[in-house]
């Protein structure tokens, strides 16, 4: 039962930022799964891309009736980064039977990922890096949205994150563009990205479908609610928040946790 309570909570939380922010979904689930449910490895992953595929369908179809986002950038990200996540997720389930390279390398990559991504959120909203001025819209050129998402891609293939969280790192990082278009771009393209991701490790049988429904059950009110206040909340504060979060997942995988 506590078990249960903790997963649907978590989804809860986790649906919530995913819509409000378009970050927040490998980036926590996975070192949740990790290191509160004790999952293998290769097993968190497998189940957060496939409940981060469900939820970010949601949260995309609320913000493509909140923003009307433009399906074609969506398409630009997604053709640099479906195929650099087939071949990640291709090498990771190759590796089943290494151990050293599952129960060492993996968390670590992951908790090095997310202590970058935190650094650059942080630096970000208080505007250290990136540009100055929100007042200075700079869009992405179709050459940088592919770029963008072959980086994302990779890295969701092989750990589940980057979809949302690297990404969106990016994005913040080179270009100024209205918060609701960036995030309704990233919800957008990190549901069609979750779901091709998804299939490799269904495939080989990686999926814990029961925590998937549990966790389904808070995310999809939480991703629903998180899309429509995402107009109304002051989002250097929730930046700065899911920043401190990513950082504290980030530590805790390099300090042992999931092992």
């Amino acid at each position: 039962m506590a078990d249960t309570l903790l997963l649907i909570g978590a989804g809860l939380i986790i649906g919530f930022l995913i819509g409000l922010t378009g970050m927040g979904g490998g980036a926590l689930t996975t070192p949740f799964l990790l290191v509160v449910m004790k999952f293998d490895p290769i097993l968190a992953v497998g189940t957060d891309l496939a409940f981060a595929a469900i939820t970010k369908i949601v949260g995309g179809f609320q913000h493509h009736k909140e923003s009307k986002i433009s399906i074609k950038p969506v398409l630009w990200m997604a053709s640099g980064s479906l195929p650099a996540s087939i071949l990640g997720s291709q090498f990771i389930l190759s590796q089943t039977d290494n151990r050293q390279l599952i129960d060492e390398f993996l968390p670590n990559l992951l908790g090095w990922t997310l202590i970058i991504v935190s650094t650059i959120i942080i630096a970000r909203t208080f505007r250290f890096l990136g540009p100055k001025k929100e007042s200075e819209v700079r869009y992405p050129s179709a050459l940088a949205l592919i770029g963008i998402g072959a980086i994302g891609g990779l890295l969701v293939g092989m750990t589940s994150i980057g979809g949302g969280t690297v990404i969106m790192a990016l994005l913040l990082l080179l270009f100024s563009m209205p918060l609701n278009y960036m995030v309704g771009l990233d919800v957008m393209h990190g549901g069609l990205l979750a779901i091709i991701s998804a299939f490799s490790y269904i495939f080989a049988g990686q999926t814990d479908w029961s925590s998937v429904g549990l966790l389904l059950i808070g995310s999809l009110p939480g991703v629903w609610f998180g899309a429509r206040t995402v107009y109304r909340l002051n989002m250097l504060v929730v930046r700065g928040i899911l920043g401190l979060l990513v950082l504290g997942a980030g530590l805790q995988l390099l300090l042992g946790g999931g092992n």
